[in-house]
Formats: C-alpha cells, sequence, structure tokens
C-alpha cells in the first residue's frame, strides 16, 4: 500500500495530515456551549475591538482582533445582545447571554492549528529528507489531548503556535535550500516572529532564530574569524530581521490602539490623561495617540505581571506549578465540570488539561538523549554520525532549554499550557533524535523500525482516544475519571 502511494507522497501525506487534524480540532468545538478558563476574559477582549470599546490587557491584541474578526463573519451571534460583554474584563457564566453561540470567537484557534500541522511536517520533512518518518511524528501534535483541549478553546495558544510553527518553517527552508541566504530570509522570519509575539509575549524566545540564522549564513567567516565580514553582515542582518518584526508588533497595536474609539465609565485601565482626551477628541489614528496609547498599554501589561501572585503549591485550589514538573504534565487544571444523570448513574463532564503522556514522555526523553549527545560531542570529542542532523538537534534542544530556562526566572504563578511553545521544539527534536539513532535502519528501510514506530504511533493515538472524555467533555462516571487518573503528581481533579 505504501509503495502505491510513494508517487504521490507529496500531497497525500500533508491532505491525511490535514484531514485527521482538521476532524480532531474542529469535533465538538461548539460545546461546551459556555466559557471556560481565559475564554471568559479573551471573549469580552474581543467583543470590545467588534464594538470599538478601548481596552487593555496582559496580553498583546492580536488573538483577541482575530477573534473578533471571527465573530462577526460567522455572525452566530448577529441578534444576541451582548452590551454585557463590554461592562466587564471577565465575563462570569452567569452574566453570559442564554443564546449566546461560542464558535465564532474559538474559530481561528481551531483552524490555525489544524493547518499548523503542515508546518510541522514540512519542518521535519526538510530536516530528515524522510516523509514517512514526518508523517508518524506529526501525530505528536494532532494527538495531544492538552494542546487539542486549548486550541479548541477561544485562548491565545492555538493561534500563537501556527505563527510559532511558521516561523520554524521558514526558518528551515532558508537553510536547508541550496540558496545562499538572503537578507529577505532574515526579515520573513522577523515577520512571522512578529506576529507570534503580538499575540503572547512569551513568543520572543524565537529572536533566537536569528543568531542561528546567522551562524549559518556566516559559518565560513566564522570558521576564519574574519571579524570585519562578520560586523557588516550583523550591521545590515540585524536591522533586516528586528525591524519587521517590530514594524507588525507596533503595527498590531496601532491598529488595536485606533479601534478603541469609546471609553465606558469605570474602565479606563489607568490610561493617562493625554490618552483619554485623544480618544474623546476622536484622533485615536494619529501618531501621536498611537505614541501616548503604546506607551500606556506596555505600562498597563508591566504592571499587571507584577501584579500577578507567586505560585504557592500550599493551596488547595492552586492550578499553576512550577515550571520543571510540566515536563511530566503536571499540574493537570480543570477548567470546568458538569455532573448529570444518566439512567441512574452520575456522569461528569469535564473540561480539563490533561497531556497524552506518550507525546510528554516522548519529548523528555528526546531531550535528554540530545543533551547526552551534545555532551559527548563537545565535551568529549566524540565523531557525530550525521554532521547536518546534529547541528539540527543543537538548534531545536537549545530552544527548549533556553524557554525553560528564562522561564524559570518567572516570580510569578505559571500554568501547564506556558509549556507548549517548548512542548513544540521538543517534538519536533524528538523526531530528529529518533532519525539520529536509527539512521542507518531508515537508510536501509528496515522493515522492522517501520513496524516498530507505526506500533509507536497507534500507541500514542490510542492513549488520545482513552484521554479524550478530558478533551471534549464526554460524560464519565467517578470510576471511568479514576482510571483514568494515572500519575498522582499530576494531580488530576475526580468530581466524587
Amino acid at each position: 500500500m505504501l509503495k502505491k502511494l510513494q508517487p504521490y507522497s507529496d500531497y497525500v501525506y500533508p491532505l491525511i495530515l490535514l484531514i485527521c487534524s482538521f476532524a480532531i480540532y474542529f469535533s465538538y468545538y461548539g460545546s461546551p456551549k459556555s466559557m471556560f478558563w481565559d475564554e471568559n476574559y479573551h471573549i469580552v477582549s474581543a467583543q470590545k475591538h467588534i464594538d470599538n470599546i478601548m481596552y487593555m490587557e496582559p496580553h498583546p491584541p492580536l488573538g483577541k482582533m482575530l477573534m473578533g474578526l471571527a465573530e462577526v463573519v460567522i455572525g452566530d451571534n448577529a441578534k444576541v445582545d451582548k452590551h454585557k460583554l463590554d461592562e466587564t474584563d471577565y465575563l462570569k457564566g452567569e452574566d453570559a447571554p442564554p443564546a449566546m453561540q461560542y464558535t465564532g470567537f474559538r474559530f481561528p484557534s481551531v483552524v490555525l492549528m489544524a493547518f499548523s500541522v503542515l508546518f510541522f511536517y514540512g519542518i521535519i520533512h526538510r530536516i530528515t529528507k524522510h516523509k514517512l518518518l514526518a508523517f508518524a511524528f506529526s501525530s505528536f501534535i494532532i494527538f495531544d489531548n492538552a494542546l487539542v483541549v486549548h486550541a479548541r478553546a477561544a485562548m491565545l495558544e492555538g493561534i500563537q503556535l501556527f505563527f510559532v510553527l511558521a516561523a520554524l518553517y521558514y526558518f528551515t527552508l532558508a537553510i536547508t535550500s541550496s540558496k545562499k541566504i538572503l537578507l529577505k530570509h532574515y526579515a520573513i522570519i522577523g515577520l512571522f516572529i512578529g506576529f507570534v509575539i503580538s499575540v503572547k509575549v512569551n513568543g520572543f524566545i524565537l529572536l533566537l532564530l536569528f543568531p542561528m540564522l546567522f551562524g549559518v549564513d556566516q559559518w565560513d567567516n566564522l570558521q576564519k574569524f574574519n571579524p570585519i565580514a562578520l560586523l557588516q553582515r550583523l550591521a545590515v542582518a540585524v536591522p533586516a530581521g528586528v525591524l519587521p518584526a517590530a514594524l507588525i508588533f507596533f503595527g498590531i497595536f496601532y491598529i488595536h490602539i485606533g479601534m478603541g474609539t469609546k471609553v465606558l465609565a469605570g474602565h479606563t485601565y489607568k490610561a493617562s490623561p493625554e490618552y483619554l482626551n485623544d480618544i474623546k477628541e476622536h484622533s485615536t489614528w494619529s501618531p501621536g495617540t498611537f505614541i501616548v496609547g503604546m506607551r500606556d498599554n506596555l505600562k498597563y501589561m508591566s504592571e499587571y505581571a507584577d501584579g500577578v501572585p507567586k505560585l504557592d503549591e500550599c493551596k488547595s485550589d492552586e492550578n499553576g506549578s512550577f515550571a520543571m514538573d510540566w515536563v511530566l504534565g503536571k499540574k493537570t487544571i480543570s477548567y470546568r465540570w458538569d455532573k448529570e444523570t444518566v439512567d441512574g448513574k452520575a456522569k461528569t463532564h469535564y473540561m480539563s488539561i490533561v497531556a497524552n503522556p506518550i507525546v510528554w514522555f516522548s519529548v523528555a526523553a528526546g531531550i535528554i538523549f540530545s543533551l547526552g549527545l551534545i555532551m559527548s560531542k563537545f565535551i568529549y570529542g566524540h565523531k557525530e554520525k550525521d554532521t547536518p542532523l546534529f547541528y539540527w538537534i543543537c538548534a531545536f534542544t537549545t530552544l527548549y532549554v533556553c524557554y525553560m530556562l528564562a522561564i524559570l526566572q518567572i516570580e510569578r504563578v505559571m500554568y501547564l499550557y506556558h509549556y507548549f511553545v517548548p512542548l513544540i521544539f521538543g517534538s519536533i527534536n524528538a523526531a530528529l533524535i529518533f532519525s539520529y539513532i536509527y539512521r542507518e535502519d531508515i537508510i536501509a528501510n528496515n522493515k522492522h523500525m517501520w513496524i516498530n514506530l507505526g506500533i509507536f504511533v497507534a500507541l500514542l493515538i490510542a492513549i488520545f482516544a482513552f484521554f479524550s472524555p478530558f478533551t471534549y467533555g464526554f460524560g464519565i462516571t467517578e470510576d471511568q475519571a479514576e482510571l483514568r487518573n494515572w500519575f498522582s503528581f499530576w494531580k488530576l481533579q475526580v468530581v466524587s
């Protein structure tokens, strides 16, 4: 069967992945017909864009702008009175309009995350030059329960990961193509990074792509240590990459500030008198208003971050967790649950962030193997068996480790979903370290190796299905929930 598909594999593998991705992410995304977790914040922010209400938030506005756009285009709530959404920054469930639908607000995250698999597949394919390997490991971002539950909601992670993977794909494309690296490559990567940080600022980690690209670009001059040539290239490469990123970031804020033509009483977000006066004077699109509004927005974001409490694991209701615990899926969060009785049996519908242990443990194992491989090269002087692949492993391991080190410097409480960006780095790395370890078997097209990889992917999908009640809100009994409570350190909340 695989031999028959081989001539069409350029299209068949991505098409199969896209169909699976859409099936997984779009299924039941209109439910629950109520908000959960950060939807209570983001949906009201998106509505403010629709109604031209000035607001400030701890995250940049792109994600909410896309949610608002989708809500207008889809129009499921065209006849619903949503004025209460403008009057608050956190909409309580009981205050939501009873007839309100959430498909429009959730659509950008769902569709962008579904398409992300094509970038993921493309990255692995371009590096390993093996379609079937890329096809198999693309299951990591389709069948991870934690990614799916978040991306099916009006939250920011699905939107951001689309741009993260787009940036990584173009970075990979620029290096693996036979053409010389040009300034346009820096610029296009910068554009994607601009979109990433316009959703959430943790995307600044992708700025590391610039020195990596520069290292490849100037490898000969680095080896010869030609400082003049390096400085000359640096003088044009830095602005070529950074300016497009800044243009996107500030451009999106310019639109955000320009759209905020109304101020609701009691919702000034500590805006300066100058900014409030400019809004009153209907000059929100002027450059002067942008400068003042940008300053006030950045100040609000900083003060909000400073006001977030620290992690307190002694609290019985603490949903946050220590960054190093994320590697093993600690701690799960019960976003919402609804209990009902069916045929005399109590069943609970959960919406919880629960890791697919096959994915997350494989990522952790891959990082450990990669660190060992890197140390064997640079500390013990062992020769790598595939130099280009080795340096790709170094690149994605560096992105993973640097993100985690940066997060460890943050004192405010953080949550399991803050691990999604390094999870993507680690998932790509898992495919690369597998390709490195089994290089000879892949070249020899070893049948047993492919069978074992197929069994691994089948197990990954089976585990996803097993934990899917927490992902899609299927009703399960207390015993069925406990059956899925595999590890005590997950601290999975089972409703009794």
